[in-house]
């Protein structure tokens, strides 16, 4: 998932204006305290994106297979994603 966020220019582009993008090693019991803060997105399995808002709050939690089509993930499913929680410039 974090190589499509890279390398898809229209997700990259969403990414980098709307997302601070922050990777967490949760695998193995690694970060269980962020883990059981966010209310234990990793119940979904991994990878697993959570939104939070600008004060941390958590906005919606996502299983990354509802964003894949077959066996990759699917760049349309990606960009709707990230255009429904991506923040406002308001």
């Amino acid at each position: 998932m974090s190589g499509l966020l890279n390398t898809h220019l229209e997700i990259s582009k969403i990414v980098k204006e709307s997302y601070v993008v922050v990777l967490i090693d949760v695998d193995k019991g690694h970060n269980a305290d962020v883990v059981k803060r966010y209310g234990e997105p990793t119940r979904f399995g991994l990878p697993v994106l959570v939104v939070l808002d600008s004060d941390g709050t958590p906005l919606t939690t996502q299983d990354t297979g509802k964003l894949e089509e077959g066996d990759h993930h699917d760049p349309a499913k990606v960009v709707a994603f990230l255009e429904k929680w991506k923040r406002s410039k308001s």
